[in-house]
């Protein structure tokens, strides 16, 4: 296998950051030339120059680089990730919005990044619980990724023991049903009821425009991603995030992750120690 040259590694990083946002070497610094290697034989071409020129067409075509995405980064997520998040909307924001809204306007989440859809299926499930004492709630889920194989994992929804854990066992037994059945393999097969709960698309948070799709929202969970991204990139990214939000509405990040300098935007809320940012129920 020939070694890419560092010009042509260091073009295929900038165009990956121009088109999803994503700093390279935050994601993966594993086996960099041997997956362009991949890709390069997938899409038919033997000179990196030709395959580069593939990925600077992406604003016409984009699956080489949703391909590239796909195949270097590595995406690791698990049911109920930070729990006391989901504790947080099933006592206090469910409660909230619902006594807010009726029946009459779905309460509306969005998954920004969601991996392979564990947090979207968690979401759910959350969301079935508090729908059994409440008939009438209603709800849409949305979850968008930017990764193709992501999106086709989460489609399928079998689950390994990876994804499992313990804190699933911990909810559903809390919930008083399951997230779906085992097969000969020890998978969980997630439950139709549970699956068509969450509508799922594809998503760009660099394509801040394109972003319009998350107005209205009332909860959006945006975890570990923002960690791949520039400081430029994450200020934008907070703004857009308040302007869907609806009033009260609650943004979720990643244990490690923050908005920084963006108190006109979010107060800051701290629920056992887990930290989430709302926005302000009056108009800013």
């Amino acid at each position: 296998m020939t070694i890419i040259a560092p010009k042509h590694i260091a073009r295929i990083r900038e165009l990956v950051h121009n088109y999803s946002g994503i700093i390279l070497e935050r994601v993966t610094s594993r086996s960099v030339d041997k997956k362009i290697h991949t890709q390069m034989k997938h899409f038919g071409v033997s000179k990196t120059d030709d395959y580069i020129t593939i990925l600077e067409g992406f604003e016409h075509n984009s699956k080489a680089m949703d391909d590239l995405i796909a195949d270097l980064t590595v995406s690791e997520s698990y049911f109920f990730r930070n729990p006391a998040q989901f504790e947080y909307i099933l006592e206090t924001l469910l409660p909230e919005f619902y006594k807010r809204n009726g029946s009459s306007m779905p309460i509306r989440v969005w998954s920004a990044g969601c991996s392979r859809g564990e947090e979207a299926y968690s979401l759910a499930m959350t969301m079935m619980c508090f729908q059994r004492e409440h008939p009438d709630a209603r709800f849409t889920i949305n979850a968008g990724d930017i990764n193709a194989k992501n999106l086709a994992a989460a489609r399928e929804a079998v689950y390994n023991k990876r994804s499992l854990r313990e804190k699933l066992a911990i909810f559903e037994a809390r919930f008083g049903f399951k997230l779906g059945e085992k097969n000969e393999k020890g998978e969980c097969i997630v439950a139709d009821q549970i699956k068509a709960m969450v509508t799922l698309q594809k998503l760009n948070l660099k394509n801040i425009r394109g972003l319009n799709c998350l107005a209205g929202s009332d909860i959006i969970f945006c975890r570990n991603v923002l960690i791949y991204f520039d400081e430029s990139l994450r200020a934008q990214l907070a703004e857009k995030f308040y302007q869907c939000l609806n009033p009260g509405g609650v943004v979720f990040l990643g244990e490690s992750e923050c908005f920084s300098g963006v108190s006109d935007y979010f107060e800051l809320v701290n629920y056992k120690k887990t930290y989430a940012y709302r926005k302000h129920n009056g108009i800013r």
